[in-house]
């Protein structure tokens, strides 16, 4: 046990050169000291003299100061006013050691106790309870004369020697040697017992201690074994976010290059239908008009030769029936060919919106493609092996504008022939 666990006693007292150092562990041990000390000389009030009646109160009484004193001291303890209970238990302390340092044979291992307690028991507790009252120095009126001279005179044997001081002296100390072997005896089987509690605890501390290491050792171990596995699983995460990193900046610039294509594409085409829908529109209207106006040219013509019919002696309507014919002709002719010039504008707006979807198609795949073969890369689904070489061919491939460049003119007249034949 250290000395910061040490028990610190409730109370320490000196009794000076004869009496020697005493203290109590606790309130209870201090106070059945005291008790059995009022018990012990409580035959002095027996003979019923006044001395005797007066020694025996100055012993009580002082005795019963310290008691009291040491209950308050303990009552101020239990309501937590520690320094009240330590003021009166200093009072207690004060009060006992002047009492008993005055008074060295009230205690037990005393000399002359052994002798006034031998002397009693011989029969003689008058002339003993004489002896103590000279010890307190009181008066003796009011006693026996006989029982103090007898008394007297004992203690003045005793004191000079004379008769069996010898033997008491001898007498006192073999039964101080007794009480000092019992209680060394006492003290050694303390040890043992003590000794046997430590060597118990050490073995219960040392058992626990083994078995906490182990269970220790173990967790450590799976500890560190699932530490690890976190830490191999975030590198390989950190590595794929890496590659991935990496190779999304690899195809970053593509992908926004194709993305931005199939955005003007997509644009291109919304205005090619819009421009194919505003054509159609507007040659079927200008179609319609100029069809209506070779309707009246031929009903025209058709007039004018009546009229020359009439008038076929008349001069002159030979030459009116020739120019009516070629200006009708010469009015369906340009009809044809402006039918044919919107035809064939329709047809190219048609096919520039045909290219744009089909290019806007082709760039929406690519980065289809690209975001999914990162996405594929994050998730580590994408065997080893150099698949971004494949990726970027694939997003570089030759792409063609959609337009067969021979429709890029109108047909020729020997072509249009040739189809009409057909």
């Amino acid at each position: 046990m250290s000395d910061s666990e040490t028990v610190q006693p409730y109370m320490s007292v000196d009794f000076g050169e004869y009496g020697g150092r005493h203290e109590w562990i606790t309130h209870e041990e201090a106070m059945g000291w005291i008790s059995q000390l009022q018990n012990q000389w409580s035959w002095i009030s027996q003979p019923g003299f006044n001395p005797a009646s007066q020694a025996w109160q100055s012993i009580a009484n002082t005795l019963a100061n310290v008691a009291n004193t040491l209950q308050q001291a303990e009552n101020y303890r239990k309501q937590g006013q520690i320094d009240n209970a330590n003021n009166h238990v200093a009072s207690a302390r004060t009060t006992l050691e002047r009492f008993i340092s005055g008074y060295p044979w009230l205690l037990s291992n005393s000399a002359q106790r052994r002798f006034v307690e031998e002397f009693r028991d011989s029969g003689k507790p008058v002339e003993a309870a004489m002896i103590v009252c000279k010890w307190l120095g009181l008066d003796f009126s009011g006693a026996p004369i006989q029982f103090v001279v007898s008394g007297l005179l004992q203690w003045e044997l005793y004191e000079r020697g004379i008769k069996d001081r010898m033997k008491t002296e001898n007498a006192a100390l073999k039964r101080l040697v007794g009480d000092m072997q019992t209680t060394l005896t006492h003290y050694q089987e303390s040890e043992r017992a003590q000794t046997a509690r430590f060597d118990d605890l050490h073995g219960q501390i040392s058992e626990q201690s083994t078995q906490q290491q182990g269970t220790f050792d173990t967790d450590q171990e799976a500890r560190a074994g699932a530490w690890q596995k976190q830490l191999n699983d975030a590198q390989a995460e950190l590595d794929r976010l890496k590659e991935t990193y990496d190779k999304h900046m690899a195809l970053a610039a593509p992908v926004e290059y194709w993305n931005a294509k199939r955005r003007k594409h997509q644009f291109w085409s919304g205005i090619s239908f819009c421009a194919i829908v505003a054509g159609m529109g507007s040659a079927a209207y200008f179609l319609h008009t100029e069809l209506q106006s070779v309707g009246k040219a031929v009903m025209a013509s058709k007039a004018a030769a009546m009229a020359s019919a009439a008038k076929a002696q008349t001069v002159g309507s030979t030459t009116i029936q020739a120019l009516t014919d070629s200006a009708t002709t010469w009015h369906l002719g340009s009809f044809i060919l402006l039918a044919t010039l919107s035809f064939w504008f329709i047809r190219l707006l048609v096919r520039i919106f045909l290219s744009n979807l089909h290019l806007e198609n082709d760039a929406a795949e690519r980065v289809t493609m690209a975001k999914t073969y990162l996405a594929l890369i994050r998730d580590g689904s994408l065997p080893k092996g150099d698949n971004i070489s494949t990726v970027l061919a694939a997003l570089f491939r030759p792409t063609g504008d959609g337009i067969v460049k021979d429709e890029g003119v109108p047909p020729s007249t020997l072509e249009w022939f040739t189809k009409l034949g057909r």
